[in-house]
């Protein structure tokens, strides 16, 4: 029944060819990974489609690379216009996570066309957190002159890319975004969340004040990045923050306040 199904990638008739890439991503088996690659520049614009969801929902990392060079050369596709609705949240997520990191040739690549005219500014700044995912560090000055001199979609970008790369360097211009009253709620909450996933404890401070802030998705990433910081000075505003009137506010500083007592706990035994 497998090798039939992968047979059916190369049919005549598209409807067959969609619906043996649907099928091969619901069975999640990674001998299928290769046949989809394949399948990937097909002139079907739903069979591309099926092709490229199915190896998400697989998830392999080979997969990565010939994915982003299928978006790369085709800035106007139909995967493209999927990518950019709410409901491609979950493959572009997918394709985030599929990124190898250390990877400097696709590094190039991302940058290369993260630059190039023919893509939106949408389709650029999702690049651009692409290639924060490869943690390429010669990128650091770059996205922090994005970061401090870009348009909202690009500083948001950058601001996740250099969480990613986690550049000790990025840390005093994103603070700079931490602060209430910076033009963009969402760009606060990427700042605090980047400052988590650096580890800088430069950061705490300012990472305590944003537990205030009127914004309770800011609040939500500050109360996150504290227990990735690690630092127990924190830990009596995050008991507060367990007050708080937002019930996702409250889940992350009890699950912060858990890592930070995670070390005395186990100092004890």
């Amino acid at each position: 029944m497998f090798e039939q199904t992968i047979a059916e990638l190369t049919h005549v008739n598209p409807d067959v060819r969609y619906e043996a890439a649907r099928k091969l991503g619901e069975a999640q088996d990674e001998r299928a990974v290769t046949p989809l690659i394949n399948t990937l520049p097909d002139d079907n614009s739903k069979v591309q489609y099926a092709a490229f969801s199915a190896l998400i929902k697989i998830g392999a990392s080979e997969a990565a690379v010939p994915m982003i060079d299928a978006l790369v050369s085709a800035p106007n596709s139909r995967v493209w216009d999927l990518l950019k609705l709410n409901v491609g949240m979950r493959l572009r997520n997918g394709l985030l996570d599929m990124i190898p990191r250390g990877d400097l040739q696709l590094a190039d690549q991302l940058t290369e066309a993260a630059e190039n005219e023919a893509f939106d500014e949408q389709q650029r700044a999702f690049m651009i957190r692409l290639l924060g995912r490869t943690a390429d560090s010669r990128q650091v000055e770059k996205l922090i002159d994005m970061l401090i001199g870009d348009t909202d979609w690009m500083q948001g970008a950058a601001a996740e890319a250099l969480g990613w790369i986690g550049d000790a360097r990025a840390v005093s211009p994103l603070l700079l975004f931490l602060s209430e009253g910076e033009p963009s709620d969402a760009l606060r909450e990427l700042a605090a969340e980047a400052l988590g996933r650096i580890g800088d404890t430069r950061a705490v401070e300012p990472l305590i004040a944003a537990l205030e802030d009127t914004n309770e998705w800011v609040r939500r990433a500050a109360a996150e990045a504290l227990g990735n910081l690690g630092d127990r000075s924190a830990i009596e505003p995050l008991a507060r923050a367990l007050q708080d009137e937002v019930v996702m506010v409250q889940d992350a500083a009890f699950d912060a306040l858990k890592k930070l007592s995670y070390g005395s706990y186990t100092a004890e035994f």
